[in-house]
């Protein structure tokens, strides 16, 4: 998948991710934190780091000694992450331009304790590739956590959508996971040893409006059958007071 990333696709994937942060049931970060084991002195590469929602969580956890390197295509995004690391004294947070793909080469005189990629990895043109040249910029006993979306993501609402749309061709199918297993293990054969984590995560909509505007920022979203999904959570709400939409994450560690 190539890495299109533009203004519109942060807009809509900011406002997303509030929504998801406002009605999560449990922390995300929390567990990315339990996944990652971050200690003090711990050199951290984070790929696809955005405006630094995974960044900032590590900035005490490897304090004294360690660093946080955040590589991202946007412009805007490394500015952001730059500017609040400074605004908030923390000098152990930087963050740069650059793409999956090229951060090898970019970063070849590098080596860290942790790369991290929180549903970003996927964007690389060549994310088997990438993954498995980044073998060489890891300390010994490093370790990769990657996560993305798992099968079943999102399943409440495609379950909405594909109720009005009668046509089967054209129904919503979830994605499956954002990385085949016959890829995990081809990939795990230049470390030590691989493993793979999933996490259910349950956002909790409490108002018809919520569950429209995240629709709306999402993928998934079609003008034309706005009006028909949106009786349909009408309908919803009228029975239930909430609307509960289940995110299925999928993480993978490698172990040099």
């Amino acid at each position: 998948m190539v890495e299109r990333i533009d203004v519109h696709y942060y807009e809509t994937l900011k406002r997303r991710s509030y929504l998801n942060s406002k009605g999560t049931l449990y922390k995300f970060e929390d567990w990315v934190i339990k996944q990652c084991e971050p200690y003090p002195g711990m050199r951290v590469l984070e790929l696809g780091c955005g405006t630094g929602k995974h960044t900032f969580p590590f900035a005490d956890l490897v304090s004294p000694g360690g660093s946080i390197l955040g590589i991202d295509i946007s412009q805007e995004a490394v500015t952001e992450v730059n500017e609040k690391a400074k605004t908030n004294q923390l000098k152990q947070i930087r963050a740069m331009k650059g793409s999956f793909d090229e951060c090898v080469n970019l970063l070849h005189d590098s080596k860290f304790d942790l790369i991290l990629s929180c549903y970003a990895i996927y964007y690389a043109k060549d994310m088997k590739g990438v993954l498995c040249a980044l073998r060489s910029l890891l300390n010994p006993n490093g370790h990769i956590f990657i996560c993305g979306y798992g099968k079943m993501n999102n399943q409440e609402i495609f379950n909405i959508i594909n109720h009005v749309v009668p046509n089967s061709r054209e129904q919503m199918k979830s994605a499956g996971d954002f990385i085949h297993a016959s890829s995990i293990e081809e990939i795990g054969k230049y470390y030590q040893r691989f493993s793979t984590v999933r996490f259910y995560n349950k956002i909790q909509f409490n108002k018809v409006d919520d569950v429209l505007e995240w629709w709306k920022n999402h993928p998934s979203y079609f003008p034309e059958i706005y009006d028909q999904v949106e009786d349909e959570l009408r309908t919803h709400f009228a029975l239930k007071s909430n609307f509960i939409l289940t995110k299925s994450i999928l993480g993978v560690n490698y172990y040099s």
